[in-house]
């Protein structure tokens, strides 16, 4: 993680947002965006000399400080913001390429269904008629999962939070943002930083599984944290 600059800081919130600008954005989205990330910006600003060095935890922590500045119906938005924001800060060309060069970028809100905790929408999601489909994308994954030797506590365990994923996003067109906005959506239902950064894997994935049978070319690259 590069060390605070005022400059860096600058710069890549604007090469941000003008690709927003770029790919169509809605200047209220612009405007909501540049509002969330100056408040990152001030806060890794915050952090300098003492966390911010330290990899991505630093900037994890800072958005952790910062959604403490927002209500709960923001949540989701200061996440998407951190996430497309974060190669931007570090400099990573290749995948600002891939933004710029792919749908990757959440643009118009994504119909979402997560409220409460986490506790509350597996109760939510159990109560539902939904709950009684089995995807065949999340079937294949399992299976796949089994015969590579996982614990069956650790298919049980998958198997709940995925299909929880998909209870999220079931209104919402099949498309990599909306899997992307689920995900980032599964993101505040969890406290801790270690068992946020292992869904992210376990999302990353079976987004393969998932987009194969939601697409008709090549899959999209999985969603980045």
């Amino acid at each position: 993680m590069p060390t605070y600059e005022s400059q860096h800081a600058e710069t890549s919130l604007a090469a941000y947002l003008n690709l927003l600008k770029t790919k169509g954005a809605a200047t209220s989205l612009i405007n909501q965006r540049k509002h969330i990330l100056r408040h990152l910006l001030s806060a890794l600003e915050a952090q300098a000399g003492r966390f911010i060095d330290d990899d991505d935890a630093g900037y994890r922590r800072a958005v952790d400080q910062i959604q403490n500045n927002f209500p709960n119906e923001q949540q989701i938005e200061i996440i998407s913001a951190a996430r497309e924001f974060h190669p931007f800060w570090l400099g990573d060309l290749k995948t600002i390429a891939r933004l710029n060069s792919a749908e990757a970028l959440t643009l118009d809100p994504v119909p979402l269904d997560i409220s409460g905790s986490l506790i509350d929408m597996f109760e939510r999601m159990d109560r539902h008629p939904w709950s009684q489909q089995e995807p065949e994308c999340l079937q294949h994954y399992l299976v796949e999962l089994s015969a590579r030797g996982a614990d069956d506590a650790v298919i049980d365990l998958r198997e709940r939070l995925l299909k929880l994923l998909l209870f999220v996003i079931r209104d919402a067109m099949p498309m990599p943002t909306a899997y992307r906005a689920g995900v980032d959506a599964m993101l505040t239902l969890f406290s801790k930083e270690d068992t946020r950064r292992a869904f992210i894997d376990v999302a990353r994935e079976f987004f393969y599984y998932w987009n194969g049978f939601h697409s008709q070319t090549p899959l999209d690259r999985a969603p980045s944290a």
